[in-house]
């Protein structure tokens, strides 16, 4: 078999083909996975895709350009609920909320809870386009910030594969942070 040939059963990951396969997995309804040693159902609730006027008066009222990857998932879904309430992609109304509410330096924007909201996951929107962007943070226990050492179309992929639980812990790198209070 040609190198070519077994190359057919692969396909590049995007944002689209991660959520058109999630899609389609959600559709049956019949998908059970572990999670936390228990089975569950697997699926998600899709929100209807952000229009273009509200990514812009998003990014205007954030003052910065978000990520090519993550504008891409907020046009097809704006926001993705676990069925199992213990994580959730956030919608734009909510990443304005805790925009407002946490005092986190304006260049994180809290995209994503896991555990429970005892979790942020955030776009440092100061890192270049498909950078290491995304990181996490207690927002009660840390004082920084943590790198995850993904962009997010690598995040959502790995986020949806393990359920939404803090596969990041797995093998923690502590030695990227940005403090978590402005000065």
């Amino acid at each position: 078999m040609m190198l070519d040939e077994r190359m057919e059963d692969y396909f590049e990951i995007t944002v689209k083909s991660i959520l058109k396969s999630l899609s389609e997995a959600n559709n049956t309804n019949n998908t059970e996975i572990y999670y936390y040693g228990s089975k569950v159902k697997y699926g998600f609730n899709l929100n209807k895709g952000a229009t273009d006027k509200e990514l812009r008066n998003f990014e205007t009222k954030i003052g910065y350009k978000i990520p090519s990857d993550y504008k891409e998932f907020l046009q097809y879904t704006n926001g993705l609920e676990f069925q199992n309430d213990d994580a959730k992609i956030l919608d734009i109304k909510e990443i304005l909320e805790c925009y407002e509410i946490f005092d986190y330096p304006k260049h994180m924007i809290i995209i994503a809870t896991s555990l429970s909201s005892q979790l942020h996951i955030a776009i440092n929107l100061l890192s270049s386009e498909n950078d290491n962007n995304i990181y996490v943070v207690d927002p009660i226990a840390d004082d920084y910030f943590i790198s995850i050492k993904s962009d997010f179309t690598e995040f959502l992929n790995r986020f949806l594969s393990c359920y939404g639980s803090d596969y990041w812990n797995w093998g923690l790198d502590t030695s990227d942070k940005v403090l978590k209070i402005e000065e």
